[in-house]
C-alpha cells in the first residue's frame, strides 16, 4: 500500500512538473511574439516620424521659398495628434553679412528679440552668438507657441562634434543626434533631433555652399512609446529604450531609473536616422502555484484531475495570449500573405501624396488589378497553387513599379497600385503596359494549364478629387469595365466611359 501510495505521488509531481515546463515554455514563446509585435509596431512610429520630415523636404523641394505661412499650413497637416513629434524647425543657412538683416526679419515677426543666439552647455543659458562665416537660425518653427523661445538659436553649433549636422550634410546624408534635455521642457522627456539637409535646386555634389538649409525634427521617443504604441493588452510590462550607436549606451527612456520587472525579458534592435537603438521589453514574473493534497490515501484519484485542471489552465492562458498576439499583428502595416502594404497602410501614404500635389501640380494615379481566371486556378489547383501565384504577382509589382509608388493588397485576388508625382498619362501607360504582358501567364499542374491576365481600371486625380476613397471606387468601376471590355487590359476612368457603360 505504501509503494502504490509513494507511486502515486511520484506520478502526480511528475505529471505537474511536466505540465508547468510545458506552461513555461508556451508562455515564453508567446510573450516574446507579444513583445516583438510591439518592437515592430515601435519601429513604424519611429519610421512614421522619419515620413513627416521627408514630407517637409518634398515641400522645400518643391519651392524655393517658404513663407512661415505655408510652413504653419503644411504642418497643420501633418502634426495634429502627434504629441512625440515636440517640433519641426527650418533654419536657413544666413551669411555673416546677412545677419543684420535676418535679425530685423524676425523681430518684425515679433521673434528672437535677443538676435541668433547660442546656448551655453550643460546650463543652456543663451547668449549671443560669436563671428563666423554662416549660422544656421531656427526662422520658421511649428507649434510656434511652445517653441517660440528657441527662433534665432543656431542649431549647428547647438550640435557639434564629430559626425555633426554640417559634417553629414557635406555627405547628403541625414543627422541624428543622442538624446537630449529639450530646452523648452527641460524635465520632461528627453528628445531626439533628426536634421535633414536641404540643398538648393539643382545643385550637385552636395557642399557647404549648396546647402540652403536644415529641416529638424525634435522627436520624443519616450511619447511614442507610452502615448502612440497601443499597450499590450491582458499583460503587465514596462519598456526601456536605449542608444547603442556609441561606445557607451544611453537610455533615452525611461528618463530615471525606477523598477524593472523579474519576469521574461527581451531586447530587440531599432533605428532612428544615423542611430541605433535598443528596445527591451520585460514582462512581470508569472505567478506560481502548488497543489497540496487533501490527503496522501487521494493522490492517485485526483492525477487525472491534477493533469486536467494545469492542462485547461495552461491552454486558458496561452489562448487568451494568442487572441491578444493576432490583434497587435492584424495593427501591422503589411498583407500576412504577400508582404505588400494593407489597406491602412496605402491610405496613410494617399494623404501625404495628396497633400503635396496641391503645392508641386503633380498628380497621382489610383490602379486596382483585378486578376482574370484566379478562380479557375483555385478550382483547378487549389488554393494553396493560388497563394502561390499571389505572392509570385506580389514580387512583379515590386520589380515592376517606382521606387515611390506604392502596391497593397486589398483582398482576395484584388490589388492596388498609387503611383504619385506623375505629370503625363505616358508615366502610366509605360508601365501598366509592361505589367500587363508580365501578368499574361500560364499556371500549369495536374495535367492543366489556366491562363492568368489582369484587367486594371485606373482613376486620376485631380483638382477636385484628391480622396482615396472616391478615387478607389472610380478605378472599380473602371476595371470592371475593362474585364466587359475583354479582360487582360486597362481602362482610365472619365464620365464618357461611365455613360458609355451605363
Amino acid at each position: 500500500m505504501l509503494l502504490i501510495v509513494a507511486a502515486g505521488a511520484i506520478g502526480t509531481w511528475q505529471a505537474y512538473s511536466v505540465s508547468r515546463l510545458l506552461e513555461q515554455t508556451r508562455q515564453d514563446e508567446t510573450l516574446r511574439d507579444l513583445a516583438q509585435v510591439q518592437a515592430f509596431r515601435a519601429q513604424d512610429l519611429f519610421s512614421d516620424a522619419e515620413r513627416v520630415l521627408e514630407a517637409f523636404q518634398a515641400l522645400f523641394r518643391a519651392s524655393e521659398y517658404v513663407s512661415m505661412d505655408e510652413f504653419r499650413e503644411f504642418a497643420g497637416i501633418l502634426l495634429p495628434g502627434r504629441d512625440d513629434l515636440y517640433a519641426v524647425h527650418w533654419a536657413p543657412k544666413i551669411a555673416l553679412e546677412e545677419v543684420a538683416a535676418h535679425e530685423a526679419r524676425l523681430r518684425s515677426r515679433g521673434l528672437a528679440p535677443g538676435g541668433i543666439f547660442e546656448f551655453v552647455l550643460p546650463s543652456m543659458e543663451p547668449v549671443s552668438v560669436a563671428p563666423r562665416p554662416f549660422y544656421f537660425p531656427i526662422t520658421h518653427s511649428e507649434p510656434l507657441e511652445r517653441n517660440r523661445d528657441v527662433i534665432g538659436l543656431d542649431v549647428a553649433v547647438r550640435f557639434g562634434g564629430a559626425g555633426a549636422p554640417l559634417e553629414m550634410a557635406r555627405q547628403g546624408r541625414v543627422y541624428t543626434s543622442s538624446a537630449f534635455p529639450i530646452a523648452q521642457d527641460r524635465d520632461g522627456p528627453l528628445g531626439v533631433a533628426v536634421f535633414q539637409p536641404v540643398r538648393f535646386s539643382g545643385s550637385e555634389p552636395w557642399s557647404l555652399q549648396q546647402l540652403r538649409g536644415f529641416l529638424m525634427l525634435l522627436l520624443r521617443p519616450g511619447i511614442s512609446l507610452t502615448e502612440r504604441l497601443e499597450p499590450i493588452k491582458g499583460q503587465s510590462y514596462e519598456m526601456r529604450l536605449i542608444d547603442i550607436s556609441d561606445t557607451k549606451p544611453e537610455q533615452i527612456y525611461p528618463r530615471e531609473a525606477h523598477d524593472w520587472p523579474t519576469g521574461p525579458e527581451y531586447s530587440f534592435p531599432l533605428k532612428l536616422g544615423s542611430r541605433q537603438w535598443q528596445i527591451d521589453i520585460a514582462f512581470d514574473a508569472p505567478s506560481s502555484f502548488s497543489i497540496v493534497p487533501a490527503a496522501v490515501a487521494s493522490l492517485v484519484a485526483i492525477l487525472t484531475l491534477v493533469i486536467i485542471l494545469a492542462l485547461e489552465r495552461s491552454f486558458r492562458q496561452s489562448s487568451a495570449l494568442l487572441t491578444a498576439n493576432c490583434k497587435l499583428s492584424q495593427l501591422a502595416n503589411s498583407d500576412p500573405l504577400t508582404g505588400l502594404a494593407n489597406r491602412r497602410r496605402i491610405e496613410e501614404r494617399a494623404a501625404e501624396v495628396f497633400a503635396l500635389e496641391v503645392r508641386d501640380g503633380s498628380f497621382s494615379a489610383v490602379c486596382v488589378v483585378d486578376l482574370d481566371n484566379f478562380k479557375q486556378v483555385n478550382d483547378s489547383f487549389g488554393h494553396q497553387r493560388g497563394d502561390h501565384l499571389l505572392i509570385e504577382l506580389a514580387e512583379l509589382f515590386r520589380r515592376s513599379i517606382r521606387g515611390g509608388d506604392v502596391a497593397a493588397r486589398t483582398g482576395g485576388d484584388e490589388f492596388v497600385l498609387l503611383m504619385p508625382q506623375l505629370r503625363s498619362l505616358g508615366d502610366v501607360t509605360v508601365m501598366l503596359d509592361r505589367l500587363l504582358e508580365s501578368m499574361n501567364m500560364a499556371v500549369e499542374g495536374l495535367n492543366k494549364t489556366e491562363w492568368v491576365s489582369a484587367s486594371v481600371g485606373v482613376a486620376l486625380s485631380e483638382a477636385g478629387c484628391r480622396d482615396f476613397e472616391t478615387l478607389q471606387q472610380r478605378a472599380d468601376r473602371a476595371m470592371y469595365a475593362a474585364k466587359r471590355a475583354g479582360k487582360n487590359r486597362y481602362m482610365i476612368w472619365s464620365a464618357e466611359l461611365m455613360r458609355a457603360q451605363s
